[in-house]
């Protein structure tokens, strides 16, 4: 007879719908069953499906009967009551309410079913798993009235917050358990760290232990998952290895190299026959090898490393198939609104019709960023054509509020408390000009500057500016007054990265208001001397080569700079002087986001006569002669008791720097320095020691602004010196 009920064809006759609450239509419609239609085997589960997915039953029942020919179907449905009020909660003291409210998201109004409380109370378990807290509990109670509305109430029973007490690693024989935990990131509890349990990252350490067995050689390494326990309130971890067997480089050979030769690959290769097998060194000399031919144009390369292993060798053979190298198509700019495209283009080294190479790529770069006004360059090809040759894309993206704009105070060591209005433009007109003006007034200092830089005089790669200026500041017991103009130049050299430069400078230079407790020497230079304003003439001349990778802020490269400064007497110029510097900054990385820099400045000076006291040398404080933790300008020789500055400088500064961004970075630094009365006076043993920390932010419309907290370890009293900062220019 069953067997009949699914061989005999019958139709639906009638169908009858049991509910208190819901429409009867909408039930019916929902269902997918229509009188008259043929039944069907999957009837019954497919209307029960349609049912469950209104989300408004507790509970779908479906009967049949055969009348005659013809089936009658009989739906009963149990509603599910709707939210009246907003979930209540009781028991939970470690997780306010409104957090899990949002977690388990239930709105006044909405159906609730037994399968959406089930829902709910998981969500709220899984919240306080995430919160570090096991063994919790949830229970629901709830009150439905006459019409079908409820009050829900969710009863927490909150478990324990242990914390990881032990990490224990089991099968490991090559490695100590120090080493492999330090990889992970779930840490026992100890001194400020917390030692909450993570599970997402644990099986993130999970797979770290992999990669650092890998490296290892390990290749066959299995981690198991870890076991965790708790016993007294404390997660125990552990870990369990196999180690397996460690694995050992052997032959290492090229086929299909015809562009460079074996000895010239080999020694791209950053694992050599006998070390042991590292995975991140194999593709390491993999990318070697394939910037290499695309420094030769040749970006289709097709490199494959087959490997055959021999008991605990791995033998290594690349297979190279080199096909053509690309040329330049077009050279395309794009994204640049403010800026001129051939500000831009003159300073790209990549040239359409040129075979296509990516340390040229790389250098365009590095002189597009150094112009300073642009946030981001992304460099893309074009579909390359039927020779495979290719357009090179520049995609630009400048910076916001470029120019920067301010006025305000502020305030430094050195010349206290002072109001400042500035004007700074990198980019004038979209030219690449560069126009500087300043004018600040204090208690102990008036400053004008007005400054103008043509990066490229005539379209050519000469640069040329003019500054002119007006300073008045009161040094410790004198007031010194400078009015003067200078005219630069710079040019290319042939080596590369290195400029030559020409300044010729001229100006009146008067000093007053001498302290009634100066006591001047009895012989030799003299403030007074130079009470009646007195005019410099003077040549200087700069050897730079600069190779660093971005010039605001370093991250590799080296810095150098020789300048001579020469001023004699003639016609209207007074004052006879000689003076020598040489810089260089080195900057390495050596870490993830960490640059060291290394840093040693050295200079003299000699005149005729006797060099005059603001052409001397004093160290201290922040600047091109800073040594933090100590005063500005307070390192140097005395006269009676008084700063008198030096004819000779030796500082070096190392700095880690933590570059967390192009316009974020913090430093700790290490600085010595002192100015010393000549050249044979220098004793490396005597110089003044700093030590200390600080951050640079660079600040759209203010440049960047520096705060560096300095211990000076030679002071007569060991103390702190901060030395706060701001350059316009954007020079970290």
């Amino acid at each position: 007879m069953f067997l009949l009920f699914f061989l005999i064809s019958y139709n639906i006759v009638d169908i009858e719908v049991e509910t208190k609450w819901t429409d009867s239509q909408l039930i019916l419609e929902a269902s997918g069953l229509k009188v008259g239609n043929e039944f069907r085997s999957d009837d019954i589960t497919n209307a029960i499906t349609n049912l469950s997915r209104l989300r408004l039953f507790n509970f779908i029942a479906i009967d049949t009967s055969i009348v005659g020919d013809g089936i009658f179907f009989k739906i009963a449905v149990e509603e599910a009551p709707f939210l009246t009020s907003t979930p209540k909660f009781e028991g939970n003291e470690k997780i306010k309410n409104k957090v899990l409210k949002d977690r388990i998201d239930l709105r006044i109004g909405q159906v609730i079913t037994d399968k959406l409380i089930f829902e709910s109370k998981n969500k709220i378990l899984e919240l306080y798993k995430e919160k570090s807290f096991y063994y919790t509990t949830v229970k629901d109670s709830s009150t439905i009235d006459s019409m079908n509305k409820i009050e829900l109430i969710f009863i927490i029973k909150e478990g324990a917050e242990p914390r990881i007490g032990k990490i224990k690693i089991e099968g490991n024989t090559a490695f100590p358990d120090a080493n492999i935990t330090k990889l992970m990131q779930n840490k026992p509890k100890a001194f400020l760290r917390a030692g909450k349990l993570d599970e997402k990252k644990l099986k993130e350490d999970v797979e770290k232990i992999r990669s650092f067995y890998k490296e290892k050689g390990y290749l066959d390494i299995q981690v198991d998952d870890p076991i965790i326990e708790v016993k007294d309130n404390k997660f125990i971890i552990t870990i369990h290895v196999t180690e397996n067997q460690k694995y050992y480089v052997g032959d290492m050979s090229f086929n299909g190299n015809a562009v460079f030769g074996t000895q010239k690959l080999e020694k791209l290769l950053t694992l050599k026959k006998g070390n042991v097998y590292n995975l991140s060194k194999i593709e390491e000399s993999h990318q070697n090898i394939g910037a290499a031919y695309a420094d030769e144009g040749y970006i289709y390369v097709s490199i494959i490393p087959k490997e055959s292993v021999r008991d605990s060798i791995i033998d290594i053979e690349y297979i190279i198939n080199e096909s053509s190298p690309a040329n330049i198509n077009r050279v395309i700019i794009t994204g640049n609104y403010n800026t001129r495209e051939n500000v831009i283009r003159r300073e790209i080294v990549t040239m359409p019709g040129e075979r296509f190479r990516r340390s040229a790529v790389i250098r365009s770069l590095r002189e597009i960023f150094n112009l300073g006004f642009f946030e981001d360059i992304i460099p893309q090809t074009g579909i390359p054509d039927d020779s495979g040759n290719i357009d090179l894309i520049y995609q630009i993206k400048e910076k916001e509020n470029v120019a920067t704009i301010g006025g305000g105070i502020s305030f430094s060591a050195l010349d206290k408390l002072t109001g400042y209005f500035e004007l700074s433009h990198p980019n004038m007109f979209g030219k690449g000009q560069r126009l500087y003006t300043k004018f600040e007034l204090g208690g102990r200092l008036t400053n004008l500057q007005l400054g103008f830089t043509e990066p490229w005089l005539f379209d050519t790669r000469t640069s040329a500016g003019l500054d002119i200026y007006y300073t008045n500041r009161y040094w410790d017991y004198y007031t010194k007054r400078d009015i003067g103009f200078a005219a630069r130049v710079s040019l290319p050299f042939y080596l590369d990265y290195t400029r030559v430069s020409y300044t010729l400078r001229t100006e009146q230079t008067k000093i007053y208001d001498i302290s009634s407790t100066y006591t001047p020497p009895s012989s030799g230079y003299s403030l007074y001397d130079d009470t009646i304003p007195k005019w410099t003439a003077s040549n200087a001349f700069a050897l730079i080569r600069d190779s660093r990778d971005f010039i605001f802020n370093p991250s590799s490269g080296l810095l150098t700079v020789v300048r001579a400064e020469v001023a004699k007497k003639f016609l209207f110029a007074n004052v006879d002087y000689n003076r020598i510097t040489f810089e260089t900054r080195a900057y390495f990385p050596i870490y993830w986001k960490f640059v060291l820099m290394a840093r040693i400045k050295a200079g003299i000076v000699t005149s005729i006569d006797e060099v005059p006291i603001y052409k001397k040398f004093y160290a201290g404080g922040i600047g091109d002669n800073g040594v933090r933790g100590y005063p500005d300008r307070s390192l140097a020789p005395k006269l009676y008791d008084r700063v008198a500055g030096g004819n000779a400088i030796v500082v070096n500064n190392i700095e880690l720097k933590l570059k967390l961004s192009q316009s974020l970075a913090f430093l700790l630094f290490y600085d010595t320095g002192n100015a010393f009365s000549s050249y044979k006076d220098i004793n490396l043993h005597n110089m003044y020691r700093g030590i200390g920390a600080g951050v640079r932010i660079e600040v759209p419309m203010m440049g960047v602004i520096g705060f560096d907290l300095g211990y000076g370890l030679d002071r007569e009293t060991p103390g702190f010196e901060p030395h706060f900062q701001i350059n316009p220019l954007g020079m970290f």
